[in-house]
């Protein structure tokens, strides 16, 4: 009968070790912008330390690298059970932490820094128990699985997503640790981002009347975007497996003109789609863009025929869903051994790429919470972190 991944050491040595890691991945700042390669050379020293050998997948300007590595598998070509997880942060520009985001702190009761929940802690998790896996015992692999900028539009999962489908036959599923305090997830919505660039000439505001307002047509599409927003909110499509069960537009940014005397040349609104699955964000941002193209630009155009409306996607993550009885699920929940039902979330992941477009079965599963992701003073709790060792030791995989 299978029991729980293999330890060469004491269990208790565990975590300890894994908060050594843990300061150790807090230090290296990958905010998405920035390199990660610093980290993943950390992380595949201490994976060779253990006969682990991994494989990179670089970025074209091979500044950053997703990694692959798996223990066990010998010359089968198996992955088994993989742990995913990215490595890049958010930023901490205009955020008020109280000491260096970069360097760990650790309370009686919190391991603060910035990705600690969002999601080094569980990476660090995964690293403890795979520097001390004993792979001769292993009758299924295990498989770590890390990537570059998820947090700007799951860049590098992406670019995985080939070489993943290679896996079939040869993988039994995917744990994607974001943080949801240990609960098992098993959906989520998508989200896109796009940018709406709207201008015209500049001129003085005496001729306003003659001139198009790039600022009051962004409004009009900033406008068509909230009527949309309504048909969401009272005709759906609606899943009510959500505690917000619509789509919704987001207008996270406007910025435009230089001051009230002269009309302004243009103006930028950038808005995220966050949509239930089923209810594609493509059709959404085409009704969208179909109207900033059509009728606010053909207004613009009769009073200046230089004006122009520009769109431009920024990111796509896909929704993500797997049945709540999948093999999978129970496979994990059996061994985390958790009665509470699968969840449904609305932030995004990696998993409509690992499961959606790749095939590889998913959940979700991490310490941390979502609330405290990206904040300052970015926290993960200790006892989630205990936990989260214990939860990955249960697999069966011996």
């Amino acid at each position: 009968m299978p029991t729980g991944i293999p330890i060469l050491s004491a269990a208790d040595d565990l975590y300890p070790s894994m908060l050594e890691i843990l300061a150790r991945l807090v230090g290296f700042d990958t905010t998405s912008h920035k390199s990660n390669l610093e980290m993943i050379d950390y992380i595949q020293d201490i994976l060779d330390g253990n006969g682990i050998t991994s494989e990179l997948h670089w970025n074209e300007e091979r500044t950053k690298a997703n990694l692959v590595a798996t223990a066990g598998a010998g010359d089968s070509g198996g992955r088994g059970v993989v742990w995913s997880a990215h490595t890049d942060v958010v930023p901490v520009d205009g955020q008020s932490w109280s000491a260096d985001p970069f360097a760990l702190r650790v309370t009686e009761s919190v391991a603060i820094g910035r990705g600690t929940a969002d999601m080094k802690g569980f990476i660090a998790c995964c690293l403890a128990i795979l520097s001390r896996v004993d792979q001769d015992r292993l009758t299924t692999p295990l498989t770590l699985m890390l990537t570059y900028e998820e947090e700007v539009g799951c860049v590098g999962a992406r670019r995985l997503v080939e070489e993943m489908r290679t896996w079939e036959g040869h993988v039994k599923g995917c744990i994607v640790g974001e943080p949801t305090g240990l609960a098992v997830v098993v959906g989520h919505k998508g989200k896109q981002n796009h940018r709406i660039t709207f201008k015209s000439e500049p001129k003085h505001a005496a001729l306003a009347p003659q001139m198009p307002n790039p600022i009051a047509s962004a409004a009009s599409v900033i406008g068509h975007a909230q009527s949309l927003n309504e048909t969401f909110r009272s005709k759906g499509p609606h899943d009510d497996r959500f505690d917000i069960g619509h789509s919704w537009i987001n207008i996270g940014r406007v910025d435009g003109g230089v001051k009230p005397n002269i009309v302004p040349e243009d103006c930028v609104v950038e808005f995220e789609i966050r949509n239930v699955p089923g209810h594609g964000c493509d059709g959404i941002a085409t009704a969208i863009n179909l109207f900033a193209t059509g009728e606010v630009l053909a207004d613009m155009r009769t009073r200046s025929d230089l004006s122009e409306v520009r769109l431009k996607q920024l990111s796509d993550t896909p929704p993500f869903s797997i049945d709540p009885a999948h093999e999978f699920v129970t496979y994990v929940r059996d061994a985390f051994g958790t009665e509470d039902p699968p969840q449904f979330v609305p932030f995004g992941t990696e998993s409509g790429l690992i499961w959606g477009l790749a095939g590889i079965p998913t959940v979700v599963c991490g310490p941390g919470t979502i609330t405290e992701a990206h904040t300052a003073d970015e926290f993960v709790l200790l006892e989630q972190l205990k936990q989260c060792l214990q939860y990955l030791g249960s697999l069966p995989l011996a």
